[in-house]
């Protein structure tokens, strides 16, 4: 199927006929209708003006399909940062801030980190909000306490990782740098990392906030 697109009020019109002249939505005459077309290219055939002039179906379908993937990259620039420090808050505040600090009173640092992990993963797989869940927590050698997360609506193509990432880093670092419930850390100059994959356990990026950064004047 091939459309005319009015020019007047951009309907597009189902091409049913070589005598079709006007609108169907406005009544206006068609600019370029196949009659006038005709006139000004006589060697030509109804052929070549669905050809040259008129918008098929595939088309219309690519346009939609890639307006469609454009809107869903957009909208993931704005609500994964919003996520993202929803979600950090609320599980450093309500599952990592227990008594850690009785934890440092009698062990290592080291022993401390994987008894506030393991305390995370008693309620994981976990959802944060309609978007996020928080898979689990890690404690890793060299100091890196790891915040693991999925976004359950979303595939790896539908995002524009580079912008997502941008969005949300500067906020994930302030809170690392800034939030009291993260002094502990800080203190002990641990690195704090945040993965994320998609719906389908595809890993779309890691956010890495170390010492150095959160010492920054």
């Amino acid at each position: 199927m091939e459309y005319l697109k009015c020019n007047k009020c951009g309907h597009l019109n189902k091409l049913k006929t070589e005598y079709q002249v006007f609108c169907a939505d406005c009544n206006q005459k068609l600019d370029n209708n196949y009659s006038d077309w005709k006139r000004r290219n006589s060697d030509q055939s109804f052929e070549d003006f669905k050809r040259i002039e008129c918008i098929s179906e595939e088309d219309i379908n690519r346009a939609r399909q890639e307006k469609q993937k454009n809107a869903k990259r957009k909208g993931a620039k704005y609500w994964v940062g919003l996520i993202a420090t929803v979600a950090i808050v609320t599980i450093t505040t309500n599952l990592v801030n227990f008594s850690v600090t009785d934890f440092f009173k009698e062990a290592t640092f080291d022993k401390a980190m994987m008894a506030a992990a393991s305390q995370i993963n008693e309620t994981c797989p976990i959802m944060i909000d309609s978007e996020t869940r928080l898979d689990n927590a890690i404690a890793l050698p060299n100091n890196v306490f790891q915040y693991n997360y999925s976004l359950v609506h979303f595939l790896k193509e539908d995002l524009n990782l580079d912008e997502v990432k941008e969005q949300i880093e500067p906020g994930i670092v302030n809170f690392v740098k800034t939030n009291p419930d993260m002094k502990i850390q800080r203190d002990f100059k641990s690195t704090i990392r945040y993965t994320y994959k998609d719906k389908n356990g595809i890993h779309l990026f890691t956010i890495e906030v170390s010492p150095e950064m959160y010492e920054e004047k």
